[in-house]
């Protein structure tokens, strides 16, 4: 990871291996120790993750802050989403994939490639097909694995 990669106002965790087990797959605390071992200037004030929330968790489990570094899975455009369906059923189903979005925008952004279609949008693009009674899977025009730093 490099510091470019951390988004900007990104929750930094420096709690380290110390306070929490997780450490070593937390993307909070991974971005934190890349901070600290950057010999480049910038992100002098930063968010973090309080060290004593931490070290007061009854299990490292519980931690609501916590996010995997594990690359997830997304879709990125959706214009030939609609292709095979019929006129009559594609303006029903367009419009119920717009409320899979929490705002207009966000689904034109994720429409052209703009904006990648997160896992959760997915299934909810799923669930719409299905409940339109429409057999196969949403045809999103391509994927990319990327880290989920919100979630």
């Amino acid at each position: 990871m490099l510091l470019q990669d951390i988004p900007p106002y990104y929750a930094y965790c420096f709690a380290g291996k110390d306070l929490c087990p997780k450490a070593a797959t937390c993307l909070r605390a991974i971005a934190a120790q890349t901070l600290a071992e950057s010999e480049e200037e910038g992100k002098n004030i930063l968010y973090c993750v309080n060290p004593v929330y931490v070290q007061r968790l009854s299990s490292a489990d519980s931690c609501r802050y916590y996010r995997n570094n594990k690359p997830v899975r997304y879709a990125k455009g959706m214009t030939q989403l609609l292709e095979d369906l019929p006129l009559k059923q594609s303006r029903v189903v367009r419009l119920r994939v717009m409320q899979c979005f929490s705002c207009e925008s966000y689904y034109y952004q994720s429409r052209k490639g703009e904006r990648l279609i997160s896992p959760q949008e997915q299934e909810a693009i799923r669930s719409v097909f299905r409940s339109a009674g429409v057999a196969g899977e949403p045809k999103f025009d391509k994927f990319q694995y990327s880290l989920a730093w919100e979630g």
